[in-house]
């Protein structure tokens, strides 16, 4: 009887175990996410700065050449 009770003892401590790696793994699968998206995130805005900057210097290009030229 005492040797189930050991036996049930040591596969719940190795399921425990198993649960506490599978939950740093998905931990660290979600951080690596997290950096990902927010890489993508600041390259999206850098393009949209970009293209802001030479439409706001086109803008100015055209407005200077129509009204001084």
């Amino acid at each position: 009887m005492k040797s189930d009770h050991g036996a049930y003892l040591a596969l719940a401590i190795d399921a425990q175990d198993e649960q506490k790696k599978l939950k740093a793994q998905n931990m660290k699968t979600i951080e690596e996410e997290n950096d990902r998206k927010q890489s993508v995130n600041m390259q999206f805005w850098h393009s949209i700065k970009s293209v802001v900057f030479v439409i706001t210097c086109a803008a100015i290009a055209i407005y200077t050449l129509i009204h001084f030229a």
